[in-house]
């Protein structure tokens, strides 16, 4: 039995059916902008589009923000504040005639790494992603750790830098989200390149914006500006990814998101921090890695997360 998986983000709609072996078989994508019945009725038509003569069990939401998995609800989503407190489950449901469930959209991610991805011969996971902000995702003996209410996993609004850190999207200060995260990259590029004016980062921020993508080319043409802040968020999240060694004690933490594709730039000095700050023998275990499923990790984990009527992963566990 299919199933399908719809990652609803800040701008787009993507809905795929996928087979039991992380295969899709139809996708679709709308945007996702606009008030709440108009966004519920394009994620009802990007299901529907997508389930058009085929055999599907159910399907899962994945949504970016604090989930309430239990009550499949979104309690808030700082970049969809129409879907907030909006029953989906009963919603979707008329409107599909499916099985609706709902979870945050990075614990989709990490059970998608799990199940068809990096994490796809290990038992104990930690999938940390470097987007706008930092989601993530905990699985242990095989299972989603999701917390008493479904809202565990929240892994960037740990706090990583107690005095003086930046304000983060959350209200707190010093997460890791407003360290490591592409924004973070962002402002910390446009810090560095008015203190080096000389830097290849100051001349491109003479002419215009700073974006998260030239400190990333900048850094392997070698400018030692752009470099210095990558190597600074690296060393920012290696201090986060030594906490969750030494709590979860994973066998892989797989790195995903945007900010990721700056690869060793980033993953070297995590590696280095983490090690330095974790202890043994976790810290001798794990194995740091970039994730591997890229932009489909949503739906396909999503997908994986479907639930039929009696309750079971409609693609099996």
């Amino acid at each position: 039995m299919n199933a399908i998986g719809v990652d609803v983000g800040g701008t787009k709609i993507a809905a795929a059916v996928v087979t039991p072996g992380g295969r899709i078989l139809a996708e679709a994508r709308y945007p996702s902008a606009g008030p709440r019945e108009r966004l519920l009725s394009s994620i009802a038509r990007a299901i529907n589009e997508v389930r058009d003569g085929m055999e599907v069990g159910g399907v899962c939401l994945a949504v970016p923000g604090f989930v309430m998995t239990a009550q499949n609800k979104v309690v808030f989503a700082p970049n969809l504040h129409p879907i907030e407190g909006v029953p989906l489950k009963e919603e979707l449901g008329q409107r599909t005639g499916l099985e609706v469930t709902v979870e945050n959209d990075a614990n989709a991610a990490a059970w998608g790494e799990f199940r068809f991805g990096v994490g796809s011969e290990v038992d104990h996971l930690v999938f940390v992603t470097l987007g706008t902000g930092v989601g993530g995702g905990v699985i242990s003996h095989g299972i989603l750790l999701r917390g008493a209410q479904g809202s565990g996993g929240e892994l960037g609004h740990v706090t990583i830098q107690a005095d003086g850190g930046p304000l983060c999207g959350c209200g707190n200060y010093g997460c890791l989200e407003s360290l490591a995260s592409g924004t973070a990259i962002t402002r910390r590029a446009r810090e560095v390149a008015s203190e080096k004016p000389g830097s290849a980062l100051g001349r491109i921020a003479v002419e215009r914006r700073v974006l998260g993508e030239d400190v990333t080319e900048l850094a392997r043409q070698g400018d030692g500006a752009a470099l210095s802040v990558l190597e600074e968020t690296g060393t920012w999240l290696g201090i986060g990814l030594a906490g969750f060694v030494n709590v979860f004690n994973p066998e892989v933490i797989a790195v995903g998101g945007g900010a990721s594709k700056a690869g060793e730039l980033i993953l070297a000095p995590a590696r280095r921090e983490m090690y330095r700050r974790a202890r043994s023998p976790s810290r001798d275990l794990v194995e740091i890695k970039e994730a591997t499923l890229g932009p489909e990790s949503g739906v396909l984990g999503a997908a994986a997360l479907a639930r039929d009527g009696s309750g079971e992963y409609v693609l099996g566990s």
